[in-house]
């Protein structure tokens, strides 16, 4: 099954609601979804009578090998992108051309304008986001592909973790891992946050080390092209010295019981998972189970006041994409999207507790394309 030649055709289905003879699309993930090219400084340009990758001679080779069946434009280098891609337009005498409203500024706009004065140029906002956002078997195949890694790295990296490390140095460890096990590198930049620096969701690594903590919070992901995306919180066997402890970490709160309750919000916005339902449906079902629970010794805490962000996201060929899985989205859910499922918990002073997981809409339900166990564990194992 040729699945790029289908994406390329459901956007030429897509022009006609354009009034557009052609499109012409100038985001770089786009580019690479419609034709598989991974390169850069280059466009395509398609049509019921073209497809064509418009780019320079860096890439004449690497779009014959990735590219295949497809026309090229190739610049030389006294030449713009935007001349090489007016000389194309000029060439295929089209009369109009929808064009990547978000992936243009208003002077590239202009510049366009001008190379190509016979043209009208139609901005066009969204159109191959929307494709992206419900995934064809090969994207699907590749994305667990991305999780796998992912997996095979996160067990190298919990094996070989000391009480001596850093965030800073378990950080680099853990993206050395991800290229180690088959990525091309990570999605994002590792978070790695330990004891009551878990608090912060997106805490940047500092030089505190793993044996002044109770407990790591880890959310991590690997690029295949495709991304993964994934968190885990684990009690750590360091840290639990009182005298230590006290010094780092508010006490009174138990992880175990924090842990079970973000579990808890995960299984229930899973359950919530099927085609047609709201994202933000989904969403409601984890802060439902936050707003009804309390901690045993923490009972002024209100728990979904410490919900701080959305409950998941759309991934894919980028690690942030749509459909957007929160409170405020108006995403529909539809069989094929892969989105993350990340309930939170973060209290200041004492941290924070992640699970993170990637997640298949079937037409069925849910689908975990994450295989790592989800019930509250430890780096002992």
């Amino acid at each position: 099954m040729n699945y790029l030649l289908q994406r390329r055709q459901a956007l030429v289905q897509n022009l006609k609601k354009t009034a557009a003879e052609a499109f012409l699309v100038t985001n770089p993930v786009n580019v690479t979804y419609l034709t598989n090219f991974t390169g850069d400084s280059s466009f395509y340009f398609g049509g019921a009578k073209n497809s064509i990758v418009i780019s320079d001679t860096r890439f004449e080779e690497q779009i014959k090998e990735e590219c295949a069946g497809l026309d090229a434009h190739i610049r030389n280098h006294n030449k713009t992108t935007y001349e090489a891609a007016a000389e194309v337009l000029n060439k295929a005498g089209v009369k109009s051309v929808a064009v990547e409203e978000d992936g243009l500024t208003l002077g590239e706009l202009e510049q366009l304008k001008a190379l190509a004065p016979k043209v009208t140029f139609v901005p066009v906002g969204g159109a191959v986001e929307r494709q992206r956002t419900v995934k064809d078997p090969a994207e699907i195949d590749r994305i667990r592909d991305a999780v796998r890694v992912a997996e095979r790295a996160f067990r190298m990296f919990i094996a070989t973790v000391r009480e001596s490390d850093s965030e800073k140095e378990m950080v680099d460890s853990l993206e050395a891992y991800i290229r180690r096990a088959g990525a091309k590198g990570s999605s994002f930049p590792p978070i790695v946050a330990v004891g009551e620096r878990g608090a912060l969701p997106h805490a940047p690594p500092t030089a505190k080390v793993l044996g002044d903590g109770t407990k790591l919070l880890i959310d991590w992901g690997a690029d295949m092209l495709y991304k993964s995306d994934m968190t885990r919180t684990l009690k750590s066997p360091f840290g639990t010295s009182p005298t230590r402890r006290n010094k780092f970490e508010r006490v009174g709160i138990k992880f175990d019981e924090v842990y079970d309750i973000v579990l808890q919000a995960q299984n229930a916005a899973l359950a919530a998972i099927r085609p047609g339902v709201k994202a933000k449906d989904v969403d409601a079902a984890a802060r439902k189970v936050f707003a009804s629970s309390k901690l045993k010794d923490a009972t002024d805490l209100k728990l979904a006041d410490h919900f701080t962000h959305g409950l998941g996201h759309g991934i894919g060929l980028e690690v942030h994409e749509a459909p957007r899985v929160r409170a405020n989205s108006e995403d529909v859910l539809e069989a094929g999207m892969v989105i993350t499922i990340e309930p939170g918990i973060y209290i200041p002073g004492w941290g924070g507790v992640r699970i993170e997981d990637d997640v298949l809409v079937t037409p069925g339900g849910p689908s975990l394309l994450t295989n790592l166990s989800r019930e509250s564990s430890s780096l002992e194992g």
